[in-house]
């Protein structure tokens, strides 16, 4: 008889999943470390992502918590894990383009990637603070790993570097929040916290003081990995010496990670003590909104406009996250979703513009693009106009439901700063637009041949963006239950 009951098994299935492949790409990937062999382990990674991704269904039919009441599986956990492995998948497909061209070749670079999801996955299925923190660790030393990718590279290796500490940095005062709210509730269950009920009166009760700390500090911790402000300051640099995929890669599934975690902990663990955190993420919404625009605006490497853009596109999620409630909650996840397709396209084209060691990611490298490569260039500017907010795309209704939720909650202050930013974001994206339609080609820059994994990733990002924002409501109504579930 076993110890372990079975069903846990299947609660952690994607994530069992991606580890044997992610293995199996490792023994692969010694003999195979250059050249088209190298090709057969994103083939590996690509079927162990969709088995993960199919995985999630067997995960969703048997909800309930495993191991000690340490891992959750509900619809906020089965959402979350769709758009993450989804994203994943995609990432893999492009890299078998991209890797290639940009003479980087390796089978362990879909090895870090299943690992970063394995890391990832436990981040947003974890309902103990020891395991999130361990999933943390397991996807940001995958992702410091891929920062630094072109070793010969120095402003990669430079990414890396900066990453790796600033992100020690942020681990340690995660870690430090861990141990004052443990100090504080005698556990580290996030729902037995919930269950204690921390009602901050700032002194009013013997550990006020301590849970304030803590949450200060897991704000902290958690802020860097969404790069909101004022904790942003790494975010140009690194995601411009990163190799281009992988920055699409650290924009969208760690970003999104985060702010799930964010979820558990502050709507979960820390419900009781709204009055004490409110106020610190209202001021890192607007801050992030205005200095991530202000930042885009000033931009002309694609990269560093679209980095800015993300800390912009980190203060509209806060902006969700301070309405509070399931409407708050339910915003969050869809715009998540939204955020993730449109934004892994994006990162996709150009990355596949860019050339070998990226030497075209400036804003006058796109003159005339649009009628070189008429489907790429429709793509990119299909994802822009999400990022805009533009009617009939997923970033439309992402918006729409982020300031609906800011004004059902009475926010109207944070609803008008965000929409002034929207508007002032529309210049520096619209401005893209208008190089690749209406500039003339300054520099013939020789296309390279579009293959069909790079086709078969864009295309499936385009029709999610324009899924997301012509029949948005199914979208909406899982989100809707992954938040219900999250609050109870």
């Amino acid at each position: 008889m076993s110890l372990v009951p079975s069903v846990y098994y299947l609660r952690i299935l994607p994530e069992i999943i991606l580890a044997v492949f992610g293995l199996v790409i490792m023994l692969v990937a010694g003999p195979a470390r250059h050249g088209s062999r190298a090709r057969v382990c994103g083939w590996i990674a690509f079927v162990g992502s969709i088995l993960a991704l199919l995985s999630v269904l067997v995960q969703a039919a048997n909800p309930g918590t495993a191991f000690n009441g340490m891992f959750r599986v509900d619809a906020f956990t089965t959402f979350l894990h769709v758009v993450l492995i989804a994203a994943t998948a995609v990432i893999v497909l492009l890299a078998m383009d991209y890797l290639p061209q940009q003479k980087l070749e390796r089978g362990e670079f879909y090895a870090l990637l299943l690992f970063a999801t394995i890391g990832m996955g436990f981040m947003v299925g974890s309902v103990e603070l020891i395991m999130i923190f361990i999933g943390l660790e397991i996807s940001s030393i995958s992702t410091y790993i891929l920062c630094g990718y072109r070793r010969h590279d120095g402003k990669s290796t430079e990414s890396s570097l900066k990453y790796f500490l600033l992100g020690s940095f942020a681990t340690a005062f995660f870690l430090y929040g861990i141990a004052l709210l443990y100090g504080a509730s005698g556990t580290t269950d996030l729902y037995a916290m919930a269950a204690q009920g921390f009602h901050i009166s700032y002194g009013g009760i013997s550990n006020a003081e301590l849970v304030l700390a803590a949450a200060a500090l897991m704000f902290i911790g958690l802020g860097f990995k969404m790069s909101v402000a004022p904790f942003q300051i790494w975010t140009p640099d690194v995601y411009e010496g990163a190799p281009a995929l992988v920055t699409g890669f650290m924009s969208a599934g760690p970003k999104a990670a985060a702010f799930a975690v964010a979820l558990r902990i502050f709507y979960v663990a820390l419900h009781g003590s709204t009055g004490a955190w409110f106020w610190m993420v209202w001021a890192a919404a607007i801050l992030s909104m205005c200095l991530g625009n202000l930042g885009a605006l000033m931009q002309n490497n694609l990269k560093r406009m679209l980095a800015y853009s993300s800390i912009a596109q980190a203060g509209y999620v806060l902006v969700a996250f301070a309405a509070l409630g399931q409407a708050g909650a339910s915003a969050v996840l869809f715009y998540l979703a939204a955020y993730v397709a449109m934004n892994i396209g994006a990162f996709a084209i150009i990355a596949h513009f860019a050339h070998s060691e990226e030497r075209y990611v400036n804003l006058h490298d796109y003159a005339g693009l649009g009628f070189k490569s008429p489907w790429l260039g429709f793509c990119l500017a299909v994802f822009l106009c999400s990022l805009i907010g533009v009617p009939l795309t997923g970033g439309f209704f992402g918006k729409l439901y982020v300031f609906q939720a800011a004004l059902h909650s009475h926010l109207i202050g944070l609803t008008v700063i965000g929409l002034l930013n929207s508007a002032l974001a529309a210049f520096y994206y619209l401005r893209v637009i208008v190089y690749m339609y209406m500039r003339p080609e300054e520099e013939p820059i020789a296309q390279s041949r579009s293959n069909a994994p790079l086709f078969v990733a864009v295309a499936a990002c385009v029709l999610v963006t324009f899924w997301l924002g012509i029949f948005p409501s199914t979208a909406l109504a899982h989100a809707l239950k992954g938040a219900q579930q999250l609050l109870h």
